[in-house]
């Protein structure tokens, strides 16, 4: 998809725009800022028929991963506290 604005419409600007997709296909949507297309700032929609099957729900993290991000996090914590309590014993 190339970075060039359509001939046809107004900018959505208001931060609650809402656009109906009421055809099939593939819709793209661009930032209109300069320089932010090129950056990848864009959208492609693709709008099927209906009759497809949806996408199935995206799943949770396990909770390994959740319970390693909370002692990972732990850990970090306990590490500024002692490094706060090296600093102020020297």
């Amino acid at each position: 998809m190339q970075c060039s604005k359509p001939l046809v419409g107004a900018p959505l600007t208001t931060g609650s725009d809402e656009i109906p997709l009421k055809t099939t296909g593939r819709k793209w949507y661009i930032c209109g800022v300069a320089g932010h297309c090129a950056s990848g700032q864009k959208l492609v929609i693709t709008v099927s028929d209906g009759s497809a099957a949806p996408a199935p729900t995206p799943t949770s993290p396990s909770t390994g991963a959740v319970s390693r991000s909370i002692i990972n996090a732990g850990f970090a914590a306990a590490m500024v506290v002692v490094g706060f309590f090296g600093v102020v014993m020297f």
